[in-house]
């Protein structure tokens, strides 16, 4: 892509060819686009590299034409070739659930060249959080990989600085869980849940933290810390969790059952394997294989 106009970077005027893209795509001409925000020449200079809007502007044009922000960054990141943050997190979170060790061990390998390298750059600090939450991600297949004191550090640094808690923040605290000390770990998941963050009502920002609790309420019932293990999950069956997230649902019987199982009751091991015969009934054949390999240990 050339430069257009020496006054912005060729990643600014990116967006509004990627807006354009979208424009078309969706069927909006460039006046319905624009609507009462900003002109129709204004935008085909935008749409054209020529020069930028002002964010407010860019938020209401692109509700113009009915897309969200989530959507708008996965595409210029594509066209950037960059990663959006939500991809990665997606790509992890599917290669532990196929047990792929050798992506996260590729996943791992890169974001380590990336903080050798930047280590006095600006990024280092994002890069390395990345570098930390892969590597605590592969820890759950490969045991070989595990956090050193000074990457607990940082991260638990990190994380206790937080004011406002976003889905980036929820997942690596969630997948990062087993190596907190336990004490940090309880104060860390009430920060995340507490009533004041202002996102945690958003949908998208709500199941992460279902999910993650979910994560850190195993952490917890595999150490044999049942009280922890059962404030939270008090806390996610007090919590009105939509039926659009069924399998997140299944998830918290699941635990709760498992939590029941390691406190005694030896009843609970038939709702554990009711949970997998619905995920298997559900062709969730992956997380189903993972759910049926724990029982089997479980029952030997």
């Amino acid at each position: 892509m050339s430069k257009n106009n020496e006054k912005y970077s060729n990643e600014e005027l990116a967006i509004g060819i990627v807006y354009r893209e979208f424009r078309i795509a969706k069927g909006f001409t460039q006046e319905e686009a624009a609507g009462d925000e900003i002109s129709a020449t204004h935008l085909s200079n935008f749409e054209n590299g020529k020069t930028i809007v002002s964010t407010h502007h860019f938020f209401c044009i692109l509700q113009n034409i009915n897309v969200n922000m989530f959507e708008f960054q996965n595409a210029l990141n594509q066209y950037l070739e960059e990663k959006d943050l939500l991809l990665f997190s997606m790509e992890m979170t599917n290669a532990l659930v196929e047990q792929n060790s050798s992506k996260l061990r590729l996943i791992v390998g890169k974001l380590e060249d990336k903080i050798d390298v930047d280590v006095f750059k600006p990024n280092f600090k994002k890069n390395r959080l990345d570098y930390i939450r892969a590597k605590s991600t592969l820890s759950f297949l490969d045991t070989a990989y595990t956090l050193t004191e000074d990457e607990i550090l940082f991260l638990e640094k990190y994380l206790f600085k937080l004011k406002e808690w976003g889905q980036y923040d929820i997942a690596l605290l969630g997948q990062c869980a087993q190596f907190l000390d336990w004490i940090h770990l309880i104060e860390l998941t009430e920060r995340m849940i507490s009533p004041s963050q202002t996102s945690n009502n958003i949908p998208y920002v709500k199941q992460a933290i279902i999910q993650n609790v979910l994560n850190i309420i195993n952490v917890f019932i595999e150490a044999g810390l049942y009280a922890p293990a059962k404030k939270f999950i008090k806390y996610l069956e007090n919590t009105d969790i939509h039926d659009y997230f069924m399998f997140e649902k299944l998830t918290l019987i699941y635990n709760t059952a498992r939590y029941s199982h390691k406190k005694g009751d030896s009843s609970a091991l038939d709702m554990m394997k009711s949970c997998q015969q619905i995920l298997e009934f559900c062709k969730c054949f992956k997380t189903s294989n993972w759910i049926a390999t724990e029982i089997s240990d479980i029952d030997q």
